[in-house]
């Protein structure tokens, strides 16, 4: 058996190992910026189709807001000719005579043309963004122009200033109002590209509307009203009826306050943070006042609190819920997670998109709960009251090796042996189909970061040491034994079976906060004609 090798879709990123038969995918811890480049791209080469973003999970439509998220990734991903290819797919099929941009197409033409604000600003944006990155200007002309087409038609002046309308259909007092809409990068971004006062009128006043929201209730929610005298009110919908709520929309809030390079538009954020439960299981809906509506979990819900928690200082737990978001979209993909993942990540970590990143250097730097100057039991609003729990504590550096791995579940219990690749590129696997081996290039088990273990799944003749590795359950034990006769700790908290053509390289092996391990083996169908199985099992375990 050989380890096989597979490039990554981003070259910047390490490359990703695969065990023919077996094991494993591995790979190393990649940097910021090798992170959104990856994640953007992933979600441009999963949704995008000749230039249009299709909501495959949604019936195949597409919406202005995918498109507008597709020419962000685009510039997150530096690739100006898949931007070029949405721009014209979105001119030619979605922009209206007034320039802005039609909501939705389907099955061939435009269904519904109203238009909605938070696309075409986000759109306007990404053409000015695109315009300075690739050096030109007919994007940024363009950029200027629709953002104030928005200016024109979709902003409304109220007695706390001037407010983002959802649509043009909101001009009536009081207006409907989405607070998930209000972008204060995207103000800026296109305050400075045109000189139009306007766009610090909006910012000054989102800030204003959104504060005075709060101050009502906490949680920001999927829908309001803003009245011409300043008036606000929580709403249930865009026509005012239902049940206020926090749900897919409403968590857009927080990461766009969150990356704001303004010091109050980053304490809105900061704010949220004592309003959100805690633990590891973040409904993907809540009521107005933080109790479950689902038991559903989203990307866009842990992005949302990962936010809130980096906006208040708390970089490692915020850390942990950006593990969360892409564990969760990859374990159940959809195009609005996979587009808030990719968002999310080059908001909150890079300034790629010209916004000031809440979450910065390096995650295992002394930012730990209780560490001087962390903020982490002195944020205001942000405490014990929060529900949120500590993470666990990384472990002290221990260098040793690890020699012996346990999993009581399924009976494992054996030597570790060492692997690296050879010179050719290929990695080595165990020679005995009953060993376990651990990635000697990657994190030592108990060490801060995933530590990689791979073992067969079968031989020849029979079943191999992994071969019950999918029996294991959240809650199964996991000991590592180092040279030193110190041992390393871990629970599991979760399996995924992956493609290997398409692993999941951010999620499953990107940097975490916390000591974790990463047992692989192969999954799947077996294809003669590769001589693989075609998937790879991943079980994650936390150290405890």
């Amino acid at each position: 058996m050989t380890f096989a090798r597979r490039a990554s879709t981003v070259g910047a990123v390490a490359t990703v190992v695969a065990l023919t038969m077996a094991a494993c995918s591995t790979a190393t811890e990649p940097d910021t910026a090798d992170r959104t480049t990856a994640t953007a791209e992933a979600f441009l080469d999963t949704y995008v189709d000749a230039g249009r973003v299709v909501r495959t999970d949604q019936g195949g439509d597409t919406v202005s807001e995918g498109q507008a998220y597709g020419l962000l990734l685009a510039v997150a991903a530096d690739d100006p000719s898949r931007f070029d290819s949405i721009w014209d797919w979105t001119t030619t099929h979605l922009q209206r005579d007034d320039g802005l941009l039609a909501w939705q197409w389907k099955d061939g033409s435009v269904v519904d043309e109203q238009p909605a604000s938070d696309a075409d600003l986000d759109a306007a944006r990404a053409l000015v963004l695109a315009g300075d990155a690739f050096d030109r200007d007919d994007l940024r002309a363009q950029g200027v122009s629709l953002g104030a087409a928005v200016l024109d038609e979709m902003t409304a002046e109220t007695a706390l200033g001037r407010i983002l309308l959802p649509g043009p259909w909101a001009t009536a007092s009081p207006h409907a109002y989405n607070p998930s809409y209000a972008s204060p990068a995207a103000f800026d971004v296109l305050s400075r590209a045109s000189g139009d006062p306007r766009w610090e009128e909006l910012a000054a006043g989102s800030a204003a509307v959104t504060s005075a929201l709060m101050d009502a209730n906490t949680l920001p929610t999927n829908w309001a009203t803003v009245a011409d005298d300043g008036a606000v009110a929580l709403a249930g919908s865009a026509g005012g009826g239902g049940e206020p709520a926090y749900g897919y929309d409403a968590a857009r809030t927080t990461i766009r306050f969150a990356e704001s390079c303004r010091d109050d538009d980053r304490a809105l954020a900061a704010r949220v943070a004592a309003a959100l439960p805690g633990g590891d299981e973040l409904p993907a809906e809540l009521d107005a006042g933080g109790g479950a509506f689902t038991s559903d979990r989203h990307p866009v819900a842990y992005a949302a609190r990962a936010a809130a928690l980096a906006a208040s200082g708390r970089d490692d737990e915020a850390r942990a819920d950006l593990q969360r978001m892409a564990d969760t979209a990859a374990s159940t993909p959809t195009y609005y997670g996979a587009a808030w993942t990719a968002l999310a990540t080059a908001m909150l970590t890079d300034d790629v998109l010209d916004g000031c990143p809440a979450l910065t250097g390096d995650p295992a730097a002394a930012d730990a709960p209780g560490a001087a100057g962390s903020g982490s039991t002195t944020a205001p609003g942000v405490g014990a009251a929060s529900g949120f729990q500590d993470p666990v504590a990384p472990a002290a550096a221990n260098t040793a090796a690890p020699v012996h791995i346990s999993i009581p579940a399924i009976g494992v219990d054996s030597d570790l042996v060492g692997l690296d690749r050879g010179a050719d590129g290929w990695i080595q696997s165990p020679r005995d189909y009953d060993a376990v081996g651990w990635y000697e290039k990657g994190v030592l088990p108990g060490e801060v970061g995933p530590a990689v273990i791979a073992g067969h799944v079968d031989s020849p003749t029979g079943p191999a040491v992994f071969y019950d590795l999918p029996r294991l359950t959240p809650g199964d034990t996991v000991s590592v034994r180092r040279a030193d006769g110190s041992t390393a700790e871990f629970v599991v908290t979760g399996l995924q079976t992956v493609e290997k053509n398409s692993f999941p390289t951010e999620s499953v092996y990107a940097p975490t906060p916390t000591p974790q391990l990463r047992l692989v083996t192969c999954a799947g169908a077996w294809d003669p004609a590769s001589g693989h199985y075609v998937d790879n099992l991943v079980v994650t375990a936390v150290a405890v």
